[in-house]
């Protein structure tokens, strides 16, 4: 039976201070790339492999004064928006089509995801738990420690940074820790530091395996994420308003 699903708007990270590096006329012509969360709608359909995880439309709108341009970016990373489960990689769904999106308008992209890909005996609920404490600041730190190097690239991805959690730091990893320290005014263009280790400590949660979690039904809970610009590859005048969670239950065993 599909289930339609709950909603709630996430900050993907206040931009502290980011307009001190960025002249008030070049700021003024910068996108604002918005998802519209009230005329947007997902729905969880099935696990069953025949079927999508979610379905539903995504509605964005460029609320800022200059033009979004993909039109330079690689065909891979060229996409407006994507609606991904942060701890299956591969149930992923993106919009590849467009590459412009203009002062003031607005756009709705069709979402069909999952369809074709087996979902049962999946861990929809990767991490879980409370504060970590203090990281490691070492620069290499994230490259040696393969769990340590997991939980930061599940804490980023949380956050809507695109990166796969596979304890492998590499440039992927690297570029989505750039966007986080750039929204957060942090030195590093990447590189693991001292401040940064101090920043994540501070918002990272303890992230513990965890199986599943299940209500009376025996339904599967399932949280789906919708993200624009989800490989900031797009300067924008504001990245607190990118992202949209989506919680439900499904038959998934």
């Amino acid at each position: 039976m599909k289930r339609w699903v709950e909603t709630s708007l996430f900050a993907v990270g206040a931009v502290v201070g980011a307009a001190a590096f960025v002249p008030v006329a070049l700021a003024q012509d910068l996108p604002d790339l918005v998802i519209e969360a009230k005329d947007s709608e997902l729905k969880f359909v099935s696990c069953n492999t025949g079927d999508p995880l979610v379905e539903g439309r995504i509605v964005i709108r460029n609320a800022g004064n200059g033009d979004a341009n993909l039109r330079n970016a690689d065909n891979l990373l060229r996409s407006f928006v994507a609606v991904y489960n942060p701890e299956n990689i591969d149930l992923i769904e993106k919009d590849t089509r467009r590459t412009k999106i203009e002062p003031r308008e607005q756009r709705q992209i069709e979402i069909s995801m999952g369809k074709g890909s087996v979902k049962t005996g999946r861990n929809f609920n990767g991490f879980t738990g409370g504060s970590l404490g203090s990281l490691p600041t070492d620069a290499k730190a994230l490259e040696t420690d393969k769990e340590l190097a997991k939980k930061v690239q599940q804490f980023l991805r949380d956050r809507a940074f695109s990166v796969s959690v596979d304890g492998d730091w590499g440039a992927g990893s690297k570029r989505a820790l750039a966007a986080f320290q750039k929204a957060q005014n942090l030195p590093g263009n990447g590189a693991w530091n001292a401040e940064t280790a101090t920043k994540v400590s501070a918002l990272i949660p303890n992230l513990k395996s965890s199986g599943n979690i299940k209500n009376d039904k025996g339904e599967t809970q399932i949280t789906v994420f919708a993200v624009v610009d989800p490989y900031n590859l797009i300067d924008e005048t504001d990245e607190s308003n990118n992202l949209l969670k989506y919680t439900g239950w499904l038959k998934c065993d």
